[in-house]
């Protein structure tokens, strides 16, 4: 059948207009914004909106969300949005989609947020929707509020392990209270510590606190009395306060003159002339004045302000001082040290000679110097633990 010439023009003009449409794959899209790195995380981000729709073109969908950041991990990488669907046949224009919403996720200390999500499709119908953004990188920081103080045992290092040695200067008999000679040299570095010693020690930590320091005493030491103070009831050896005596109960030793008996030794000169090469403070020196010879084991804190003696005895030699015997001494004691302290410790003989120890030992001691058996005398400390001591 033939067409008259009018059918055929629209039959021509329908063909045009269908067929004129064109049908386009979107392009990518914009990636979505890097979320604000947070502290450590622990909510995940909100994952981004997706995009609206255009008129007639599908929508872009949004990225996923950003994981939260756990301790320093970041966010994991948004997911691309999807194409847009094409246009149909003879659509009119499209309004754009909206973009979708970023997510926010937190991340961990110093990392970055998830990735924002995909941008959807263009002002064109049918643009493809963007693709999503890209995950957050992994923090490698630390959140402040997690890190930890500094270890309270730091500021008592510089007595961890710190030993007060007199070795023997000459070989001591084999009998048991058999003496050796001691280095009456006044100069400590002379490679044999001399008998009469003063160190200064600088505690560590916060000037503005106050520490409770747990101490081991460990060593083969002398004994000497000490009166006027408190005696440490379980240890039975540690003293605190008072002053170094040659004054007891069994033997009170009132007629006693520089020189004689248990007052051998009437500083500033020790016997044979030997002066004592430094001042000794009023809370460690005798109240009378007498030294019986054996070794005076004392330390003193400046603040708060206290004097201590390691080796009180109450043994009694049944004529006029203490036993001429050494005694392994193995004890802990807990004492207060302010941060930035200053620690003296003195050791004081005069008599240049002192009881050796040539066959007792004590277990687990630090310093490298102590070849057990030590010949000579010696108390180590070493730190067991350390407090901040409460607010007052």
């Amino acid at each position: 059948m033939k067409l008259s010439p009018r059918v055929l023009f629209w039959v021509a003009a329908l063909c045009v207009a269908a067929c004129s449409a064109p049908v386009s794959t979107g392009a990518a899209g914009a990636g979505g914004a890097t979320g604000q790195g947070g502290t450590a995380g622990s909510a995940a981000g909100a994952g981004g909106a997706s995009a609206l729709a255009g008129t007639l073109g599908t929508a872009g969908i949004g990225g996923g969300s950003g994981t939260a950041g756990h301790g320093a991990v970041g966010g994991t990488t948004g997911g691309a949005g999807t194409a847009g669907g094409a246009g149909t046949v003879g659509g009119a224009t499209a309004a754009a989609g909206a973009n979708g919403g970023g997510g926010t996720g937190e991340a961990g200390s110093g990392g970055r947020g998830g990735g924002g999500g995909g941008a959807a499709g263009s002002s064109v119908a049918g643009n493809g929707g963007a693709r999503g953004g890209g995950g957050g990188s992994g923090g490698a920081g630390v959140d402040a509020g997690d890190a930890s103080a500094a270890d309270p045992r730091m500021a008592a290092d510089v007595l961890d392990g710190f030993a007060l040695l007199k070795p023997c200067f000459s070989t001591p008999g084999s009998c048991a209270g058999c003496t050796c000679d001691e280095n009456p040299s006044n100069i400590l570095n002379s490679g044999v510590a001399p008998e009469n010693q003063h160190l200064s020690k600088q505690f560590g930590g916060d000037a503005g606190a106050v520490y409770n320091v747990k101490l081991r005493v460990v060593g083969v030491a002398e004994r000497y009395w000490y009166a006027g103070g408190t005696l440490d009831s379980t240890s039975k050896v540690f003293y605190t306060g008072g002053l170094p005596t040659i004054h007891s109960a069994q033997a009170p030793n009132n007629n006693l003159g520089p020189g004689q008996g248990a007052c051998k030794i009437h500083p500033p000169q020790t016997n044979g002339n030997y002066p004592i090469p430094f001042t000794v403070p009023p809370e460690v020196a005798p109240a009378d004045g007498c030294y019986n010879g054996f070794n005076i084991f004392a330390m003193t804190v400046s603040l708060p302000k206290q004097s201590y003696f390691l080796n009180d005895t109450t043994d009694f030699d049944g004529v006029d001082r203490q036993p001429h015997a050494v005694y392994k001494t193995d004890y802990t004691v807990t004492i207060s040290i302010a941060g930035q302290a200053t620690i003296d410790f003195y050791v004081i003989d005069g008599d240049h000679h002192q009881v050796a120890n040539t066959n007792m030992t004590v277990p687990n001691v630090k310093n490298t110097q102590i070849k057990q058996p030590y010949v000579g005398n010696f108390l180590e400390l070493e730190v067991v633990d350390v407090a901040l001591a409460p607010p007052r």
